[in-house]
Parts: structure tokens; sequence; C-alpha cells
């Protein structure tokens, strides 16, 4: 799969993530610390809504205006390796990318879209090295159980046969079982029509929408 399709992939599932509690989506995750000695495992459900929908053209917009997209994440069958029961945790987190000039999209010039004004929703933006750096912002210090997934750092990555995002945080504070200690989480996008658009500049119409995989998606802390 090529880098721009890894890169939108990984903007998605970072919004797909609720930031009170990334998940790992399966597999075992690497972790930044040496493993926590009760680690819980959760599986992952998550809705992430584009706004405004991410298109070839875009929308004209004022120079910092911002389009966002909003993930709504539900944590369930939470285990841990000790037989206590935890969870079900819910997160949301926005990720807001703001407007931006053309300049480097040619599909968009090629749609119409002048390179010196600015537009919010461009689908070959929303694809580039920028979504990252949106990302690495909005997981800043995630609320999660009362605590916090500090010193969070967002990265691209694969999971089982899917691209998604990796983040590795450490967990403070709050009643979570594993707290102070490491944690991973991984996210995968769902291989369907609808994220095969995105990924290909949205050349099919507009997207709205981003597809998480909850059967391949989980979180380890």
């Amino acid at each position: 799969m090529h880098r721009k399709t890894t890169k939108i992939l990984m903007g998605m599932a970072a919004l797909a993530l609720p930031i009170g509690t990334m998940a790992v989506l399966g597999g075992q995750p690497a972790f930044a610390k040496k493993p926590p000695p009760n680690p819980v495992h959760c599986n992952v459900a998550a809705t992430v809504n584009i706004s405004p929908p991410l298109s070839v053209a875009g929308q004209p917009a004022a120079k910092g205006t911002s389009g966002v997209a909003s993930v709504a994440v539900t944590y369930s069958g939470c285990t841990t390796t000790s037989g206590a029961s935890v969870g079900p945790f819910n997160g949301h987190l926005n990720v807001y990318f703001k407007a931006s000039k053309p300049t480097k999209d040619q599909a968009a010039l090629n749609a119409g879209d002048n390179k010196k004004d600015y537009y919010v929703g461009l689908c070959g933006e929303f694809a580039s090295s920028s979504t990252i750096k949106d990302l690495k912002k909005a997981v800043k210090n995630m609320p999660f159980a009362g605590g916090e997934l500090k010193g969070a750092k967002p990265s691209e990555g694969t999971i089982g046969a899917e691209v998604g995002f990796i983040i590795n945080g450490t967990v403070k504070n709050g009643t979570y079982p594993t707290a102070s200690h490491a944690a991973s989480l991984k996210a995968g996008l769902t291989n369907d029509a609808n994220n095969s658009n995105l990924i290909s500049g949205c050349k099919a119409g507009p997207v709205n929408h981003i597809d998480i995989d909850s059967s391949n998606s989980s979180a380890t802390l």
C-alpha cells in the first residue's frame, strides 16, 4: 500500500480512538517501556466522523479555519491476567485540521482550486504528513479512567494485514489497574470501499467518515 494511503489511514485511526482510552488493535503491542505485570486488554469499537466531508477540491475557507475528525470509542470485554473486571470505557477525541492552500495538491488544482486561496476538507491534504502532526496535538495528555495517557506518541503502522496507527504512552493516576505503566495502542482501518476511496484521494465522491475494523482493534494497557 503506498505511503499516502498509510498516512490517511493513520490520521483516521487516530481520530477514531477516544482520548480517554486509546486502544491497541489486534496482536501483541510493543510497549514503550517494560510491559505492566497485570495488563488490561480490551476490544475496541470506534466511529470517526469528518466535517466537512473530505473531497478532491475541498471547500473554500478563511485562513485559520479548521475541519474536525470526531472520534467516539468504546472499550469493552476488558480482561486482566488476574481475572479482575475492568471497564467498559467510553471516550471521545477531536482532531482538528486547518484550512490550507492546494499548492501541492495537483488533484485539487485540476479540480479548479486557486493555489493562493485556502480550503478545508482537502482530501489530498488530509493524507499528507501534516495529519500526523495534528494527531500528535490531539492525543497529548489524553484522559483515561480518571487519569491521563501521558506522553502519547502516534505513528503509522501495520495492524495485521491492514494499515493504521500505533500510539505509545504511559497511564498516569486514576483508578486504572495498570496506572503508571506503559501502554500501547493500535487501530486498523477496515478494508472496504469507503476507506479505499479515501486512500485513493476521494475520487469516487466525498468521504464523511472512516471505518475502523472493530474485529481487529484492541487496547493493551
